[in-house]
């Protein structure tokens, strides 16, 4: 998330025609029938933050999908649109770094059990997403649960295996990592460990293999070819994007279009930050080098704060500009969806200029639950 001048990549991560052996990704979306339960829990999410689960213990549940399409739905992929039961789809969501235990700051980390509350306030209509990081050595029961929360609430993941920014502890990807076999050996029992682990699992929607790579000198086509060669021998049906900004960030002019012509590729991806923009201006660049694959705005931002006065808008205004660009990204030519930043409990910083407040701006959720194209 390199274009948001407010964000310390220190303690902060954070970036389908598929290739042509076929990639096709089946999609399952698991329900339960609690409807009164997730009433409660939503009116709690639109007056405040960090809905309790019901009875204070134990998952919560949500209604069944409201476009009735039920378990086990397809998501394949069409040229530079991904289909869910045969039809075009997109996603609206978060990016979440601190819903583990393994990154952020001790006072952000969230429960497993914060962590499927936030997960049964959003949309249950088979488009709600969520981009979650999971890097080596991190707590592997805390994925699990994650994975059986959003089956239950109807939510697609996205999961991050690597920063290339040097956030969470990870270190940057250099030249001299990608030269490094050990490293190489490491990242991929990592994803191997990940895709034997979830092999089939549909709410996975699909795996990155970083968080804003830059192109090394080529260094990383010719790593996302190897990796997704390998990947196709464990989990053939597995999607996966390339979590890149932008092509400015991702070496030459052409560089953009090659990394994203690698078969190991199915999505193309845009960070963006472009605060009065709708699409960002950078957009066009990269649906031009997407080599006709989809591409998924893994990241966007907005500063706010609940009157404005600390910052150029408040809460209503936010919500407004966010609708703006979910429409650019769910409706306009190429794009999949879009996952906003970010969900991040800890201390109350509704009065603070920030755009990663959002578990506290109530606006912006219901609208991020309720939009429709």
């Amino acid at each position: 998330m390199s274009d948001a001048p407010g964000r310390d990549p220190s303690t902060t991560p954070l970036r389908v025609t598929p290739p042509s052996g076929g990639r096709r990704r089946r999609l399952v979306i698991g329900a339960a029938v609690a409807l009164l339960v997730v009433i409660g829990v939503v009116a709690a999410v639109v007056v405040g933050r960090d809905p309790a689960p019901s009875g204070g213990t134990g998952p919560t549940a949500s209604p069944p999908p409201a476009d009735g399409l039920g378990t086990d739905v397809p998501i394949t992929v069409d040229g530079d649109r991904i289909l869910r039961n045969g039809q075009p789809w997109w996603l609206l969501g978060y990016n979440s770094f601190v819903w583990s235990g393994n990154c952020g700051d001790e006072d952000e980390r969230m429960s497993a059990e914060q962590v499927d509350a936030w997960f049964s306030s959003m949309r249950h209509d088979g488009h709600g997403a969520v981009r979650l990081f999971f890097f080596e050595n991190w707590d592997i029961d805390r994925l699990d649960a994650a994975v059986e929360s959003a089956k239950r609430h109807d939510l697609y993941l996205t999961i991050t295996l690597d920063d290339a920014i040097a956030g969470c502890g990870e270190t940057e990807k250099d030249e001299s990592w990608f030269d490094d076999q050990g490293e190489r050996d490491a990242f991929r029992a990592h994803m191997t460990s990940l895709l034997e682990r979830y092999r089939g699992e549909p709410t996975i929607a699909w795996f990155e293999y970083f968080n804003e790579p830059s192109y090394e000198g080529g260094a990383l086509r010719e790593f996302y070819d190897e990796m997704g060669a390998a990947a196709e021998e464990v989990d053939p049906d597995r999607l996966f994007a390339t979590g890149t900004i932008a092509p400015y960030a991702v070496g030459e002019d052409a560089d953009f279009a090659t990394l994203n012509e690698s078969p190991g590729v199915d999505i193309a991806s845009l960070h963006e930050y472009d605060e009065n923009e709708v699409e960002s201006n950078h957009g066009p660049d990269v649906r031009g080098g997407s080599a006709g694959k989809p591409v998924i705005v893994g990241e966007f931002g907005l500063y706010a704060s609940e009157s404005g006065e600390e910052c150029d808008r408040d809460f209503a205004e936010r919500a407004e500009q966010a609708r703006l660009k979910a429409e650019a990204y769910t409706t306009g030519a190429g794009y999949a969806g879009a996952m906003m930043w970010a969900w991040q409990p800890g201390p109350d910083n509704a009065s603070e200029c920030e755009y990663g407040n959002l578990d506290v701006d109530p606006t912006v959720q219901e609208m991020l639950r309720t939009y429709t194209p």
